[in-house]
């Protein structure tokens, strides 16, 4: 979409807020950018905030001031874009899903989003707005263009996010007080949250992992620090169990499950996505299997058995298999495997993977059965990837049934 945006700065202090590590207006431009637009007049503002300069907007984008004058907005708009006088109106004050954003641009009509619980003749969280609507608002007032203008309404909306692999909620939110910015920046690291999770990521690991991320966001640290950090641990933990510190290394590997989920919420979170950040799953694969040899290592050495080394070694392979398996489904069906129907769902909350291991071995290590919970996580890894095979087969011969 080449139409230009207009974002209302009508309460500087709100749109220059800081809101989920970024301030408000900012996030209205890079959010906007991912979706083609390249011009944006910042309407209120008689120069160019500092808060901008300071917050990385792409190279390319056109960045105009607008300063507000005696005319009504609408004649101002309209005098400013000239023809054809399209344009998408924002509000420098509301925090919006991108996801709406994204429908006004699509949609093949003009529509205006609403904002929750404000008064009919409230100036709508954003607007695609043609020449004609400019013309019916100046002429006619806001109330007769909203009421002859379709509103966009999220009821109606599918609230399934693929990159979230699952359903989130859509939000539209006023930001004007201190107590509203942090529930907007606590709104955002929610809707941050992957849906499709094992139970340890679903119900314990969010605790610290949201209360982590809001402190991130007021720092100057990047998601691919943490990552970082998260490797240099993991790695250390792996020492630890090589030289057979088994408890405190699984100890330490609840930091490690926090903060893996960590860097990607305070990524999406404030905006901050890279390509490195999207090989951080290459690093994790990694450390997580430097800890299986590890254990393995000393579970061999320690008793002389080298039959610990199978052992690890086909909880290692099956790990892979699995991996291999998710991106089969992947390629085919665009989709995770747990996504592709209600027992997968289901059963991706205790599958076989480090998150599960990691509590399978905590409580076995801590209960001095170190070496039957590392078999048991070995079979449970096998029954994983038997019932991954089946499942993806599963759904390979419904597509074909289907076609």
């Amino acid at each position: 979409m080449t139409i230009p945006a207009v974002i209302l700065m009508s309460d500087v202090p709100a749109a220059q807020a800081l809101v989920g590590g970024l301030p408000l207006v900012a996030r209205h431009i890079k959010e906007l950018y991912r979706r083609g637009i390249r011009a944006f007049s910042l309407h209120g503002a008689t120069s160019l905030p500092e808060v901008l300069q300071q917050s990385r907007i792409p190279h390319d984008a056109l960045l105009q001031v607008m300063p507000r004058d005696d005319r009504p907005l609408p004649v101002q708009l309209r005098a400013q874009l000239g023809p054809p006088g399209e344009c998408l109106v924002v509000r420098g004050d509301c925090l919006i899903d991108p996801r709406l954003l994204t429908e006004l641009l699509s949609r093949p009509s003009p529509h205006w989003l609403p904002v929750p619980q404000a008064p009919t003749d409230t100036l709508p969280a954003a607007a695609r707005l043609s020449s004609t609507e400019l013309d019916l608002w100046a002429s006619a007032g806001l109330e007769a263009w909203l009421h002859h203008s379709p509103v966009l309404r999220t009821e109606t909306l599918e609230e399934y996010s693929p990159a979230q692999r699952g359903l989130v909620p859509f939000y539209v939110l006023p930001v004007t007080t201190p107590t509203t910015v942090d529930a907007a920046t606590h709104t955002l690291i929610r809707a941050s949250q992957k849906r499709a999770l094992d139970l340890p990521a679903l119900l314990i690991h969010p605790i610290l992992e949201n209360r982590l991320v809001f402190w991130l966001c007021k720092t100057r640290m990047t998601p691919n620090q943490v990552s970082l950090c998260t490797g240099l641990l993991g790695f250390g933990i792996a020492w630890l169990f090589w030289h057979g510190w088994l408890r405190l290394g699984i100890s330490l590997a609840y930091a490690v499950a926090v903060l893996d989920g960590v860097d990607g919420k305070l990524a999406r979170t404030k905006l901050q996505t890279s390509r490195l950040g999207e090989l951080e799953h290459v690093l994790d694969f990694f450390v997580e299997h430097a800890w299986y040899l590890s254990i393995t290592a000393f579970l061999a050495t320690s008793t002389h058995d080298p039959s610990w080394w199978w052992i690890g070694g086909v909880l290692m392979v099956s790990d892979v298999l699995d991996n291999l398996l998710y991106a089969a489904g992947q390629a085919v069906f665009h989709k995770q495997l747990d996504e592709l129907g209600t027992f997968d769902r289901t059963f991706r909350l205790m599958a076989g993977r480090r998150n599960i291991y990691a509590w399978m071995m905590f409580g076995g290590f801590w209960a001095g059965w170190s070496h039957a919970i590392f078999l048991a996580c070995m079979l449970w890894a096998v029954v994983t990837v038997l019932i991954h095979g089946l499942r993806l087969g599963y759904h390979l011969a419904q597509r074909g049934a289907v076609a």
